[in-house]
């Protein structure tokens, strides 16, 4: 799949245990499958393994001009790890282990409040350049 940060096609299906499948079906087919305790789970590519990156089902909510339509996203791990840096990707949690998450998640709140804060003041401050007739020059907007 192609990153939608770098637009390489770097994430890639990693096969484990399963029969050679084309990209296109590890995408799109969804398969119930028996798991522990007899317990049919559906398998789809959110529960599939990706080399290299996220590739994921993501929903449009209500209020979005996409509303209840999905798309399959793919980010590649160099990507993950520079938009977390930037405030662009928030780190929300990790499903199989709580070690460390309170951590990960307080330093990925505090980039964003930072970067809010930073649009805010300068969306505020090229305002008032451009109320005072400031030269677009020493403006950011």
């Amino acid at each position: 799949m192609y990153c939608i940060c770098c637009k390489k096609d770097n994430v890639l299906t990693l096969l484990y245990g399963e029969e050679k499948v084309s990209e296109e079906d590890y995408i799109w087919v969804e398969e119930e499958r028996v798991g522990v305790k007899g317990k049919v789970n559906l398998r789809n590519t959110n529960s599939r393994m990706w080399d290299n990156g996220i590739v994921h089902i993501i929903d449009a909510g209500y209020g979005s001009s996409h509303d209840t339509d999905q798309y399959v996203i793919a980010i590649c791990d160099d990507c993950i790890a520079a938009q977390v840096a930037e405030g662009n990707l928030l780190y929300y949690g990790n499903y199989m282990s709580k070690y460390g998450v309170k951590e990960l998640v307080s330093e990925s709140k505090k980039i964003f409040k930072r970067k809010k804060n930073l649009d805010n003041f300068t969306e505020e401050t090229n305002a008032y350049r451009r109320q005072i007739k400031v030269p677009s020059l020493y403006r950011t907007d």
